[in-house]
């Protein structure tokens, strides 16, 4: 009995000791996966910090900025650096879009996270049902908040960029309006007699002439001296002549 009682207690401590380390291991390990592994919020945080700090310097406001959530099952290990974020060159910045995150240390990665970055503006829509060929006036807008995100480059956001200029196809109510759809009226055609006012210094010489291309307000046309047969290239004017700087 005695050689069996001091044989087994150092048997329980073996057994304790061992059960203590294995414990202790386990929250080691528990750790160290934790703190081994890049939390995909932390990716998050880099993304929106990155986006909105570039809309406000681009676009002098800031934006709703919702990055795309990564596959559960997507580990990557933990960055020592901080998290390099970057837009693909030449790409939008806003709507849908793609973000570059990367970690350059001794485990480098990469990945493509996307991002939907909206963004409300006020931009000039039109205020009535207006045809083709209508020379535009500001009571032709309405200013309203728009998600720009949304709309093609190019959308206008001051009436004064769209007052006078000609419309190249029917709008209706509430449509954006774009570069693209708008263009200067042509005050001169092909074949049209206009004056050529020749300009050296503070001399002015006026002469007829016939115009060799359609134009608008501020085009630079080719013309046709009437006197000379020379042919020579000038600025259309709001009155109509064309003015040649000698």
């Amino acid at each position: 009995m005695t050689y069996s009682r001091h044989k087994g207690k150092p048997a329980t401590m073996r057994a304790l000791t061992r059960t203590l380390c294995l414990f202790c291991l386990g929250l080691f390990s528990g750790h160290a996966f934790a703190a081994g592994y890049q939390t995909h919020d932390s990716i998050y945080a880099a993304v929106r910090q990155f986006m909105a700090e570039h809309t406000r310097a681009v676009y002098n406001q800031p934006a709703e900025i919702e990055p795309g959530k990564m596959d559960s099952r997507l580990t990557l290990s933990q960055c020592s650096k901080p998290l390099e974020v970057s837009l693909p060159k030449g790409g939008r910045d806003l709507g849908r879009i793609t973000v570059s995150v990367k970690c350059t240390d001794a485990r480098p990665w990469s990945l493509q996270v996307p991002t939907t970055v909206t963004m409300y503006k006020d931009i000039i829509v039109a205020a009535s049902s207006l045809p083709r060929g209508t020379i535009l006036s500001a009571d032709d807008f309405s200013r309203v908040k728009h998600d720009v995100s949304s709309l093609p480059n190019g959308y206008i956001a001051d009436e004064q960029s769209g007052v006078g200029m000609e419309l190249r196809r029917h709008l209706s109510a509430g449509t954006p309006l774009t570069t693209s759809m708008i263009r200067k009226p042509e005050i001169i055609r092909r074949g049209q007699q206009v004056v050529i006012i020749a300009v050296a210094g503070n001399l002015e010489v006026r002469m007829s002439g016939k115009a060799l291309a359609h134009g608008g307000v501020g085009d630079r046309i080719r013309v046709l001296n009437l006197s000379s047969k020379q042919k020579v290239e000038g600025t259309i004017l709001p009155s109509g002549d064309i003015r040649v700087d000698l």
